[in-house]
Formats: structure tokens, sequence, C-alpha cells
């Protein structure tokens, strides 16, 4: 199912930044949804272990975001600031070529996981 467009391999120096990257990304994103349902001083594991696992990228996103912003969405700029950095500027620096979202090396990864042992 996957074989055809999936199999893009991006270089190791693309994959060893895009992997942390993605996690990140998607940690905060993560973070942000559920920062609409629970607080985000809450005493609620999950959320605990995401704000201190984000805290880095939040400091960071603090410093480039907007000063309009309210702080509970710099987790969702944050997102979005490594999703512009791992689609549009990690490729031309390094060398590779995405198609897609899906294309990035962390989630062409995932689903590749999925089609050979999930289904």
């Amino acid at each position: 199912m996957f074989n055809g467009f999936m199999m893009q391999s991006a270089p190791a120096l693309g994959i060893l930044i895009d992997l942390p990257l993605g996690l990140f990304m998607w940690t905060c994103l993560l973070r942000f949804v559920l920062s609409i349902f629970i607080s985000e001083d809450s005493k609620v594991a999950p959320m605990r272990m995401l704000t201190a696992f984000t805290h880095p990228v939040m400091k960071v996103a603090s410093l480039i975001a907007p000063g309009w912003m309210i702080s509970r969405l710099e987790p969702l700029y944050a997102a979005l600031v490594i999703l512009v950095l791992r689609y549009y500027v990690f490729p031309l620096v390094i060398g590779y070529d995405i198609y897609g979202l899906l294309n990035m090396p962390l989630e062409s990864m995932l689903l590749s996981v999925y089609a050979d042992y999930l289904q």
C-alpha cells in the first residue's frame, strides 16, 4: 500500500534533526489541545509531563512569539514554527524532498510501522 511513494529516504542528518523536532511538534500540539480542557498548572499527570517536556521549546517560542499573542496559544505557535522548519527549511538546507505532510521522516516511519505490523 505504501511501497511507492513512502520509501523516499532522507539523509541521516535529516532524520537525526527531524525526529526530535517531530516529537516536540506533536507534543506541543497535544499540550495545546489538552490546555483547552485542563489548566496548565494542573496536578493531572499527563499535563504535568507535557508541560515539563515542552518547557525548553516554550522558552524559545516565547522569545520569537509576537507580543500580542496570549500565553495559551504559545504551544500552537511553537508547533507551527517547528512544522515550517521541518517542512520547508531543513529539506532545503539538508537536501531531501518532501511531497506531503505524511512524507516527513517521523511520520513516514510511523506509517511504515503501521503498515508492516498493525495490518
